[in-house]
This record gives C-alpha cells, sequence and structure tokens, in this order.
C-alpha cells in the first residue's frame, strides 16, 4: 500500500511537470514572429546623406528627424529615410544604367514602365512613393487643408472627418506592404485608393490611375518600431503631420496643367505639352530581366 501511495505521489509530480514544460512550450510559441527591436537614433542629419552618383538624388528633407516627435519619432524617420529611401535611389541609379529608362525623368519612367520589370518597377516606384511622401510632412502641420482641395473633400466624401476616416480604413485593410493614395481623376473628383510594394497611379494597368495628391507608406518600417502592430494609430498619427499646403500646391498645379470642358455630358481634356529632353532619343536598349533577389534595406 506505500509502494502505492509513492508511485501515485510520483505520478503526481511527473503529470505536473509535463503540465509546466507543456505551458512554457506554448508560451514560446506564442511569441511574435518579428521581434521588437528598439532601435536608438544614430544623432546624424538629413543633410548627412548622400545617394550614389546617378541620375536621381534624394529629396532634401527641410527639417531633421525629431522635429516629427512625438508624433512620428526620431529613429524611425532616420531609418526610413537614411537607409530604405537611400536604398531605392541607389538601386534605381545603378539599375537603369545601360536601359532605355537612363534618359528619361522618374515620372515618365513609371508611366513607360515594363511591368514585368521588376528591379525598375520596384525601386522607382520606391523613389517615387518615399519622394511624394515625404515632400507632405511637416513640424506642427496638420489640421484641414483649404481652398479647392476641401472643397473637392467635401464634396466627395461629404466632410473633411468622413475623407480622414475612410483614408485610415483603406489604410488598416491594406494586407503587407504598400500604399494609400488620394487621387484625383481629370474632371478632378477625388477617390482613395491603395497598391501593394512599390506600385503607384502612374503605372498603367494597375486599376488604380489617378493623379496623385497625398499618400501614407504602410511598410512596417514606416511605423513598426514606435507603433508596433498598431496600423490604425499609425495612420490617425499620419493627419498630425501632413503638410496640407503641400497637397494643395499639387492639386491646383493639376488644374493648371489639364484643362477639362464638359459638354453636354462629354469630357474632353487638353494636356499640357509634355516637355521633351534635349538629349537625343537612343534606340531603346533590352531590359534584362533581374534574377530573384531581396533588397537588403527593406
Amino acid at each position: 500500500m506505500k509502494n502505492n501511495k509513492i508511485l501515485y505521489i510520483s505520478f503526481i509530480a511527473v503529470s505536473t511537470l509535463v503540465s509546466c514544460k507543456k505551458d512554457t512550450l506554448v508560451e514560446v510559441v506564442d511569441v511574435p514572429d518579428t521581434p521588437i527591436v528598439k532601435i536608438e537614433q544614430k544623432g546624424g542629419k538629413p543633410s548627412d546623406i548622400k545617394a550614389n552618383e546617378g541620375a536621381f538624388s534624394l529629396y532634401a528633407l527641410p527639417f531633421d528627424y525629431n522635429e516629427l516627435e512625438p508624433d512620428f519619432d526620431a529613429a524611425t524617420m532616420e531609418l526610413h529615410y537614411s537607409k530604405h529611401y537611400l536604398g531605392y535611389v541607389n538601386n534605381l541609379n545603378k539599375s537603369i544604367v545601360g536601359t532605355k529608362y537612363e534618359i528619361l525623368e522618374l515620372d515618365p519612367i513609371l508611366k513607360n514602365l515594363n511591368l514585368s520589370d521588376a528591379v525598375i518597377r520596384d525601386n522607382a516606384g520606391g523613389v517615387y512613393n518615399h519622394t511624394f511622401f515625404f515632400e507632405a510632412l511637416a513640424p506642427k502641420a496638420g489640421g484641414e487643408p483649404s481652398g479647392s482641395l476641401l472643397e473637392s473633400i467635401n464634396k466627395d466624401f461629404g466632410s473633411f472627418d468622413e475623407f480622414r476616416r475612410q483614408f485610415v480604413e483603406t489604410s488598416v485593410r491594406l494586407t503587407g506592404s504598400g500604399w494609400t493614395w488620394l487621387v484625383s481623376d481629370k474632371t478632378g473628383k477625388l477617390k482613395i485608393v491603395s497598391s501593394a510594394n512599390n506600385d503607384n497611379p502612374l503605372m498603367k494597368n494597375l486599376g488604380i490611375s489617378g493623379i496623385p495628391i497625398l499618400n501614407l507608406d504602410m511598410w512596417e518600417h514606416a511605423y513598426y518600431l514606435k507603433f508596433q502592430t498598431r496600423k490604425r494609430e499609425y495612420a490617425n498619427t499620419f493627419f498630425s503631420v501632413i503638410n496640407w499646403e503641400v497637397a494643395q500646391k499639387r492639386y491646383e498645379a493639376f488644374g493648371k496643367s489639364a484643362r477639362v470642358e464638359v459638354t453636354e455630358g462629354t469630357t474632353t481634356t487638353t494636356e499640357a505639352p509634355v516637355q521633351q529632353t534635349t538629349q537625343p532619343v537612343k534606340q531603346p536598349t533590352p531590359v534584362k530581366q533581374p534574377e530573384n533577389s531581396v533588397d537588403e534595406f527593406q
């Protein structure tokens, strides 16, 4: 009887250990796939960062990395600008050498892009999208736009608050990496669209055509250090750093570059002539299809 009692107690003890071990294993499995790593700001300035020699250069950020705090943190801004954005510029400068894109400005590259050319598509899109994003950020900004842009927002979305709600919801629903855009069609009507990876509305045959007015970077590198997985909080915070004067100028510039005449329900658009390059037109060079690769700065 005594031996049976000892065996019973031993069984209970072993079962308890197994249960604890099992619980421990479950906790290990539940650790997030992407660990949250604290990255300290190096203390440099945007003006310290220069792209490699080539056709394209970095947009000169007109404020220091810490000037958007507490909304956007300095460490994220520095990482975003000096690593990710810089990487796209350097890669684009390298990848267009010897191709038909070498003599083109960025907009024509995107508008005449062969979508199967993955390297040019990713890096040209990355340069354009990031430049567009950084241009519309400013310290002590936010609030609401004014003038014709606000009038169009109120007309097409019902109110600025409703526009903001839809913009945030579109951002949160975006699966994987990508961008949220406010775009205008050629009649001035506004809509919100999203694009995957580094695609954008200038690229053809993607179903997201429009004239870009504003965009938000929804790649993890743009928010994860501060907001972690709180995408909604990040998208809402974006509205505290938007430079609406830049967005307004973009909207007004569109109105001057495309004159629309609406007659009896028919819209005829006359676009401003495209400025021709003074460089001689070269015969297109076949674009080598890229090997499968991962950008090291992603």
